[in-house]
């Protein structure tokens, strides 16, 4: 009777070590699904939404007003969990970026440069969801298409940098009040990346709705050579960023 219940005994707690054991698995292949990983790169910043193609200054000399791009940066952290056995998945991810664009005013008879300017803004941003494809090419190598939505707050670098054709530079202090800036952005995001066991190559494009700044472009009106009247036009700027990004699972 005693060795039954010695081995009766033992068979329970084998049962118990073996249950535990696949539990443990189990949470841990559950807990691995969820890829965790960390980007880095190039953020090329614009805006859109503006034909900002004329203005005339105080001494009524037409001049012309575009608009360019800057270089900032983007970094980020994020996870992708599997949705599915067939490659979908659902992330989410937070970082830190840039956003803005050059300005540049010149004068439309002989293209003369009369002053320019320079914006490049930092924010926090969040994309509370991103859903995304990974297409498998080999055990090692995959493509991963991916779209959602993303807001972001600026917290430095918000005033217009100037410089005029003589080299004199300052900051723009009235920049937010006079083209109604606004900090704060939300839009959608979408790219295209490729994947090499843990490191990754992505390329990310970034729209805002919300404008970004609504500046008034003043001029005024000629008829057979003479001035007729005075007109103004405000437009709405949008955020417009392309990113490059390295990145690495961990």
């Amino acid at each position: 009777m005693k060795k039954f219940l010695l081995f009766a005994a033992a068979v329970v707690m084998a049962v118990s070590a073996s249950s535990q054991v696949v539990t443990s698995y189990s949470y841990n292949k559950s807990k691995s699904a969820t890829m965790w990983y960390a980007r880095l790169g190039l953020s090329v910043n614009n805006v859109t939404g503006g034909d900002m193609v004329k203005s005339i200054n105080d001494f009524d000399d037409y001049t012309e007003t575009s608009l360019g791009s800057r270089t900032g940066m983007s970094i980020d952290f994020g996870f992708q969990r599997p949705i599915s056995n067939f490659g979908l998945y659902w992330g989410m991810e937070l970082g830190i970026g840039t956003r803005g664009a050059s300005y540049k005013e010149t004068d439309r008879e002989d293209s003369d440069e009369w002053e320019k300017g320079k914006l490049l803004a930092w924010n926090v941003k969040y994309s509370p969801f991103t859903f995304g494809y990974k297409y498998s090419v080999t055990d090692d190598l995959k493509l991963d298409a991916h779209l959602g939505i993303y807001a972001s707050y600026d917290f430095a670098g918000t005033k217009m940098k100037m410089e005029d054709s003589d080299g004199d530079k300052w900051d723009w202090d009235d920049f937010e009040d006079d083209w109604d800036y606004l900090k704060v952005d939300a839009g959608i995001q979408a790219g295209i990346g490729i994947w090499w066991k843990r490191f990754n190559l992505d390329f990310t494009y970034q729209r805002g709705f919300v404008p970004m700044c609504k500046p008034t472009v003043e001029y005024s009106i000629y008829s057979n050579g003479y001035y007729v009247g005075h007109e103004s036009e405000t437009y709405k700027l949008y955020s417009s960023n392309f990113m490059i990004r390295l990145g690495v699972a961990f």
